[in-house]
């Protein structure tokens, strides 16, 4: 631990917004920014005083962070929770993503009096024609969030407070307008009307509909148009994360961004680089909506550029714990998104167990050892993350290994070939050969997931998993890191205690639930 102090602050951190997210009463703000001072106060007295002292320094910084982050959460909750009216009103609002089809109605996010509402319109032709950054008047009463009817386990209501979503409505088809004109909106409505003008672009340019939803989440980020068969198809070949834009989609842009300027700017102008790398993967989470793993990824370029310019060459623990750190800093909620959580552990779990795994084989090989390098990446991601599939989506998918290892080829392949597309436009004789070739491209790794996702014994389901088992697991799995680490006897009889006490836990449950 004491090689990662970020780490341990961000751990910290975590332990106060998930402290305050599930016991807090409600305390004043001002009352723990005092707190804070005075933590703070003593923080420094000790580090001052004798060197036999110095534990009670970090364990002070340390309930310091937890203490920010108690505060920080009590603020975002004060934020998203309003006590709307109870009675039928007038508001203005203001459409801030793209329509999702719903089953009878269209769902639109709209912000109302500086809070992100969702409004349930009518499927008919006016709604359907309705867009980002549209202005609209309606009359109606809006509700703050609810659980809704048969979902026991799943608290629907949070989910929503915790995407930023302060209200929902229903709006009778006669009872809301649009208000003509050009409106003032913010830069990300822009950046977001900006997004869907290029999906309609994938449509102008004949990008097979089979295919335009997959290539819209795989370039885009926009899943709104993926349906349940298509998730389902991804989600057991084990595939599903490439239809969320994350840390491998911002790499491969990286590398991309990094090969090109590389050529044309010389070793002295290294920082001019990083500066326009930098910039360019900002303004693409911008269009993509600043979605968590995309801000995620683009802070560890970021961070990966400067230490480059430092002479560090190198990913670690604490480059991952920044980010995060300063993410959950800056919205708590971060630490409730499923893609947050999957993603830095996928990221942790490479960074620890990739080096172990990779050097039990050595292959000389050329592609042999690119192709180890792969699977290696992929099991250290699955290892990680393997809990949190089970406990999200209760199953695992056993093909992980050869779909991802297609995934490796097909997505890059699929983000520069959507590229040229774009680039292409002004060129339509050449374009249309780049269409054919993303089709498919997108289509190949459609049928892989179809047909991989038929296989027998495709899905392992899990029926019964619960959060302490989640934490034991991690548990047991820094034990085993650390004894593989450091050989001392006391982390491996750790490890296997944690062990007998989860599969103790596990068979309890079980025999519960019967």
């Amino acid at each position: 631990m004491n090689t990662y102090p970020i780490f341990r602050l961000a751990i910290a951190l975590a332990a106060g917004i998930l402290f305050a997210n599930t016991f807090w009463t409600g305390i004043g703000v001002a009352q723990l920014f005092c707190l804070l001072l005075l933590l703070l106060g003593i923080g420094f007295w000790l580090k001052s005083s004798s060197y036999g002292n110095r534990w009670l320094f970090g364990a002070g910084v340390s309930c310091f962070m937890f203490w920010v982050g108690v505060l920080g959460t009590e603020m975002a909750w004060q934020k998203v929770k309003v006590d709307w009216s109870p009675e039928r009103k007038t508001s203005v609002g203001m459409i801030l993503e793209p329509l999702r089809e719903k089953p009878k109605t269209y769902q639109c996010r709209v912000e109302v009096e500086g809070k992100e509402v969702f409004l349930y319109l009518p499927k008919d032709s006016m709604s359907a024609s309705l867009t980002v950054g549209d202005e609209l008047l309606f009359y109606t009463r809006i509700d703050s969030p609810r659980n809704r009817e048969g979902l026991r386990t799943f608290d629907y209501a949070t989910y929503l407070y915790h995407e930023g979503i302060s209200g929902t409505a229903y709006v009778a088809a006669n009872a809301w307008k649009k208000i003509p004109g050009n409106q003032a909106v913010s830069w990300k409505t822009r950046a977001l009307q900006f997004r869907e003008r290029i999906l309609r672009k994938y449509e102008e340019w004949g990008i097979d509909a089979a295919q335009l939803p997959v290539l819209s989440a795989l370039t885009l980020g926009y899943q709104g148009d993926l349906d349940k068969e298509t998730r389902d198809a991804y989600s057991v070949a084990g595939i599903a994360h490439v239809l969320a834009l994350s840390g491998m989609h911002i790499g491969i842009i990286w590398l991309l961004l990094n090969g090109l300027f590389r050529l044309f700017l010389s070793n002295h102008l290294k920082w001019l680089k990083g500066v326009l790398v930098v910039g360019l993967l900002w303004s693409f989470a911008f269009v993509v909506g600043l979605e968590a793993s995309v801000v995620r990824a683009v802070i560890m370029c970021m961070l990966m550029e400067i230490s480059s310019l430092a002479g560090i060459r190198h990913l670690s623990m604490n480059t991952l714990s920044i980010a995060a750190f300063f993410m959950l800093l800056y919205q708590p909620f971060y630490l409730f998104d499923v893609g947050f959580q999957l993603s830095f552990v996928a990221v942790a779990s490479i960074l620890l167990f990739y080096p172990l795994i990779n050097g039990c084989l050595v292959v000389k090989n050329r592609i042999g050892r690119w192709t180890w390098g792969v699977l290696s990446v992929s099991i250290a991601a699955q290892l990680g993350t393997a809990p949190l599939v089970m406990y999200y989506f209760s199953n695992f998918s056993v093909y992980f290994l050869f779909t991802n290892l297609f995934a490796s080829i097909a997505v890059p392949f699929i983000t520069y070939a959507a590229l040229a597309m774009v680039l292409s436009a002004p060129v339509p004789d050449v374009q249309c050969y780049i269409i054919k070739v993303v089709n498919e491209g997108v289509g190949a790794l459609n049928s892989l997931a179809e047909w991989t996702s038929g296989l027998p014994y495709a899905p392992v389901s899990f029926s019964v998993l619960k959060p302490v088992e989640i934490g034991m697991f991690y548990l047991m799995l820094g034990l085993w890191v650390m004894y593989v680490r450091s050989k001392r006897r006391k982390w491996l009889i750790g490890g296997l205690a944690s062990l007998a006490c989860l599969l103790g836990i596990h068979l309890f449950l079980l025999l519960s639930f019967r």
